[in-house]
């Protein structure tokens, strides 16, 4: 698969059909998007992007930004030769997606942001903050165990327990130049000006990124559609693929005029 940029940007390129870039959160890699891939790579020509210093990109040093993380999808986009793409982008890829339908509108067909924030919060800040502290005590170990409590939710933790166990090696300055660009990012400004059709997906169990934070950016993006699920925690893509790929589904219907349905709906299943 094809690399891109002068930082060696890795991405995943299937299907044919309209553009959907998915873009993932704080872990960085592609392949947290399997199962949205094979659902909408066969009706969709599907990039699923390796962020810098994550998966098979390279290990940039120095400081990161939201910014430069945006700059990075678009030199993906043009390195695939895709000029209007639809963007998912879950928690830190979601606030990717706003920053690049802000600056570059005409490059956004639409967006789907799940899990992510508008402003940052208290609450976000401490778990961030903490998340780093494990980093700069060396706890990796601690910081690959913490990181279960804040994208499940109990009952999939518990019997999904056994895929937990070695959470691989952690580079601990490129994380925490990845927490410390999260830190930073505030979208407060930026959300109001998203004028691409937005779909905002939340869970009511998120304790990373809580729904309170996905009402918020919400109510902030004009005319933006709003799915809540019942239960799924942090990780929606992957503990509730189905239902997210059937309200990803079901948005681009809507958007080709297929179907009309409610701004804000609540699934409970």
């Amino acid at each position: 698969m094809p690399y891109a940029g002068d930082n060696d940007l890795y991405y995943e390129d299937s299907g044919h059909g309209p553009a959907l870039v998915f873009i993932p959160g704080f872990g960085g890699v592609g392949s947290f998007w399997q199962r949205q891939v094979e659902f909408f790579s066969r009706s969709h020509r599907v990039i699923a992007i390796d962020q810098r210093g994550a998966g098979a990109s390279a290990r940039t040093r120095g400081a990161y930004s939201i910014g430069q993380m945006t700059d990075d999808v678009r030199s993906v986009m043009d390195h695939a030769g895709i000029d209007v793409a639809t963007l998912v982008g879950h928690s830190t890829g979601g606030a990717i997606a706003q920053t690049l339908a802000v600056e570059q509108p005409t490059r956004v067909a639409a967006l789907v942001l799940s899990s992510t924030w508008c402003a940052p919060g208290n609450y976000f800040r401490r778990v961030f903050e903490f998340r780093r502290s494990l980093l700069e005590l060396g706890a990796t170990e601690l910081f690959h165990k913490a990181g279960v409590f804040f994208r499940y939710p109990p009952d999939y933790a518990e019997a999904h327990d056994a895929s937990f166990d070695g959470g691989g090696a952690v580079d601990i300055d490129i994380t925490i130049a990845r927490i410390d660009a999260i830190l930073n990012a505030d979208m407060s400004a930026i959300s109001p000006r998203v004028a691409a059709p937005t779909l905002v997906l939340a869970a009511r169990d998120d304790t990373l990124i809580p729904q309170y934070m996905s009402d918020e950016l919400a109510e902030r993006i004009p005319g933006a559609d709003y799915i809540v699920l019942d239960r799924g925690g942090h990780f929606l893509p992957e503990t509730r693929g189905e239902d997210y790929n059937a309200a990803l589904a079901g948005f681009f219907r809507q958007l080709s005029g297929a179907t009309q349905r409610p701004a804000t709906q609540e699934l409970a299943r």
